[in-house]
């Protein structure tokens, strides 16, 4: 039995929004909806890999304003979100236990090298590295107030 595709659910205007204009950047689009480019990415290769989107799928979409939304993930939106690299990860265990993976709060929030190493640092320092770790993210803290006088 195939799903029924929401074109009102976030996957659903993502889908819209590649459907209407295939070559906008995943990162405007993630920006427009509030969510990260990684699941923009990983909705629009589920959207090749299925079938073509019919008219009627296609719902128009503007940039949002920020406002609080209170969304329960499809089942389509939960296995893109846990797809590819977050289902995976080299060396360790200490960012599986996490709520939000740090790269995915880096990458939505579109954080720089030196700030997203401060998040990774702070992130993990209990499960990994201990205090060294607090030190790290104090060296880079250190290195962004420098580049930044």
């Amino acid at each position: 039995m195939t799903r029924k595709k929401d074109p009102t659910s976030l996957s659903g205007k993502i889908r819209a929004a590649i459907v209407s204009n295939p070559k906008l950047p995943n990162r405007h689009i993630a920006k427009d909806l509030g969510t990260t480019s990684s699941f923009v990415a990983n909705v629009r290769a589920k959207t090749h890999q299925t079938a073509n989107l019919k008219t009627r799928d296609v719902v128009t979409i503007h940039v949002i304003p920020k406002m609080a939304i209170d969304m329960v993930a499809t089942e389509e939106e939960e296995e893109a979100f846990t797809a590819l690299a977050n289902a995976q990860q080299v060396g360790g265990s200490h960012y599986k236990s996490k709520a939000i993976q740090p790269w995915d709060y880096i990458a939505s929030n579109q954080l720089g090298y030196l700030e997203g190493n401060v998040v990774k640092y702070v992130s993990r320092w209990k499960d990994k590295g201990g205090l060294e770790d607090l030190k790290k993210a104090q060296h880079y803290l250190t290195k962004l107030i420098e580049v930044n006088q």
